[in-house]
């Protein structure tokens, strides 16, 4: 008998190992193309991005909450305003799929109306985002469990997306998508869990510059950087949202594991993001000399968070649901 559960455990464990190397193959060959893919691409510089007087971003949906009547959750969504424009910035989770979902409840507490926004802007296809697990397969997003109409609506999608009524623009390129609007195009990256295309929102304030709004930053500081110079010629202000430290933990288990930190992060299972990796990219955006940064507590661990506020002092803002922030140009 003895025997018998020695053998069973040792081919439990060689089947685990040939799975886990099978993974990070795979894995290693998409980091590779997507470097290869983010390498060869040369978008064109937006010449003319124009300017907005004031920005004005409110979380809806995010882990931490400024007041116990809001809904936090692991998932993303803020309002976001422009002197032209009202942008709902991703749709958040509804993990319980929820009627009103938790984004639903936090809207009406707050008196956002769904029929003030002009824009809805997806920026990755991660059902935290898209407003759960079917609309990520689905390929497409919603505030709540039905999709509502959005009569008169443009959205910004970073892969061809469907919405009953709507056309999603496909905004896998830089382009500008209103005065002092544009999105920084799709960034690709190979994460365990699998092929994501991210993109940002470029917001330009009048005399304080352009404002990075990410959603979960798995394109990396370094390259949603490189990507900014590259096209942009507005000196970088800020940047404001889930930048993706689960450091030392993560807000999901999976059996266990940290799942934020093994499987969306780093190169592989194996060589998941460090806090030295972390400590890094902080110090690449401290060199900017940056006027604001907040961090989304949905992908980034406490520990980060705290970090950021002491390296970045007054330029922080927390992110909380509820808790507005505003840049305006100076008096």
């Amino acid at each position: 008998m003895k025997r018998i559960v020695a053998w069973s455990l040792g081919i439990l464990a060689l089947t685990v190992m040939a799975a886990v190397a099978f993974v990070e193959l795979r894995n290693h060959r998409g980091v590779l193309d997507a470097e290869a893919k983010f390498a060869a691409e040369r978008p064109a510089p937006i010449q003319d991005l124009g300017i907005t007087q004031t920005l004005t971003i409110l979380p809806l949906i995010d882990w931490h909450v400024s007041d116990p009547g809001l809904r936090g959750e692991m998932g993303v969504s803020y309002l976001v305003e422009t002197d032209g424009h009202r942008i709902l910035f991703d749709v958040g989770h509804n993990a319980a799929r929820e009627s009103p979902s938790p984004l639903e409840h936090n809207m009406r507490a707050l008196g956002v109306s769904l029929d003030s926004i002009d824009t809805i802007f997806i920026s990755h296809n991660h059902f935290d985002h898209v407003g759960g697990k079917e609309r990520q397969k689905n390929e497409t997003f919603s505030v709540g469990i039905e999709q509502a109409p959005l009569p008169g609506v443009r959205a910004f999608v970073p892969i061809p997306m469907t919405y009953p009524g709507l056309d999603p623009v496909h905004s896998s390129a830089p382009m500008q998508i209103g005065e002092g609007l544009a999105t920084t195009g799709t960034i690709p990256r190979q994460l365990v869990f699998g092929w994501i295309d991210e993109q940002a929102l470029v917001v330009n304030v009048a005399e304080r510059g352009a404002v990075l709004i990410v959603g979960c930053g798995h394109q990396t500081i370094p390259k949603l950087l490189e990507r900014y110079d590259e096209v942009f010629d507005e000196p970088l202000y800020g940047i404001f949202g889930g930048l993706h430290f689960p450091v030392p933990e993560g807000r999901l288990k999976v059996l266990g594991l940290n799942a934020q930190r093994v499987f969306a992060s780093g190169t592989g299972m194996l060589s998941p993001i460090s806090m030295d990796q972390v400590t890094e990219e902080m110090n690449e955006l401290r060199r900017r000399n940056l006027g604001l940064v907040g961090v989304g507590g949905h992908d980034s661990s406490d520990e980060v968070i705290a970090m950021f506020s002491e390296m970045f002092g007054d330029a922080y803002r927390h992110v909380r649901v509820g808790e507005r922030i505003v840049i305006a140009q100076p008096e």
